[in-house]
């Protein structure tokens, strides 16, 4: 029986509201990245707006559940779009950034059984440069070899 050969791939993920950067490093080194824009719109203000109702006759009507719906389904798709640039033949997935997308991507990353697999490490931090989340990456791998020899 043939054993499946496993890339290794490493991935760290910078997420916020607005982008993503995904930077990858295989078991030789090489690391690559990849820019992901969101589509997530803002949410629109008019001059002189007060309330978050709209008058419909002669009744009002509350918009807020239909824009938290919009915001929701905006960002359900940004996340599945991070996340289709992710191999399932990946050893480690480190996600990282300012915003709660990171744990939203973390929920998304566990219901689908091809990448559930895959051990995860979530860090919180500032703007970084892609420079800067490939040296995080590649000093959380040499610290993980570092434990697995130790062990």
């Amino acid at each position: 029986m043939k054993k499946k050969f496993r890339k290794n791939i490493s991935y760290a993920i910078w997420l916020d509201h607005k982008k993503a950067i995904i930077v990858s490093r295989d078991k030789k080194g090489i690391v690559s990245s990849e820019t992901i824009l969101s589509t997530i719109e803002p949410r629109e203000r008019f001059s002189g707006e007060t309330t978050n109702k709209i008058r419909y006759q002669k009744t009002t009507l509350d918009v807020s559940k239909k824009m938290e719906n919009k915001d929701h389904e905006q960002m359900h798709h940004y996340l599945k779009n991070v996340m289709t640039n992710i191999s399932a033949e990946a050893i480690f997935l480190m996600l990282i950034g300012p915003a709660e997308a990171k744990y939203d991507l973390h929920r998304v990353i566990a219901k689908k059984k091809s990448l559930a697999h895959i051990p995860q490490e979530i860090k919180t931090t500032g703007k970084l440069t892609v420079d800067a989340i490939a040296e995080l990456l590649r000093i959380r791998i040499s610290t993980k070899i570092t434990h697995a020899e130790k062990e």
